[in-house]
């Protein structure tokens, strides 16, 4: 995802909708990564905010783990959420 907008992400996306983008792209456990790497980039560049929304991302991911959802359970009115939905083949 590309954001044109010069503005902080957590002024741009909330958590649900990325939370729901990263477990599409990466499944459970890649998106626990992306997010977790996301804390510490922004930690260390001093952003806050930021880091804020992605701890909540991050924290949210660790609560959909630590459930009795697995990925195979995890669906949106459009369809089942997994490391490979939307794309073909």
């Amino acid at each position: 995802m590309m954001v044109t907008q010069n503005r902080p992400t957590h002024e741009i996306m909330d958590t649900d909708a990325m939370m729901v983008a990263f477990l599409r792209e990466y499944g459970l456990s890649g998106a626990r990564e992306r997010a977790r790497y996301h804390v510490g980039r922004c930690v260390e560049a001093g952003l806050e905010d930021d880091a804020a929304f992605w701890m909540r991302v991050s924290n949210q991911l660790e609560t959909l783990a630590s459930s009795d959802y697995g990925p195979g359970n995890l669906f949106t009115p459009s369809g089942q959420i997994g490391p490979t939905a939307g794309r073909p083949g």
